[in-house]
């Protein structure tokens, strides 16, 4: 089978496309490949961030309710004192 190249643009980029034996391979520049994934990166670092903060807000939260129940609220209460660093 013979290999068949064809070129294109996608999303402004010139694109080099080789087609042949079973698979495809897709040219694109080495500095498109490295922005993509440092802003990808970026963005799954501030969402693992924000993640976590949303969580551990949750759990606070919810330890400030459990506090007024008799007989596990002075547990809750000291874990609560703990996380927020007040005695």
């Amino acid at each position: 089978m013979a290999e068949v190249e064809k070129e294109g643009s996608i999303g402004g980029e010139h694109v080099d496309v080789t087609a042949g034996r079973g698979h495809t391979r897709v040219h694109i520049s080495t500095g498109k490949i490295i922005l993509n994934n440092f802003l990808g990166g970026l963005a799954w670092g501030f969402g693992t961030v924000l993640g976590a903060t949303v969580v551990v807000g949750l759990v606070v939260l919810l330890l400030s309710k459990l506090n007024g129940i008799p007989i596990i609220g002075d547990f809750f209460s000291s874990i609560l004192q703990s996380i927020q660093g007040t005695k």
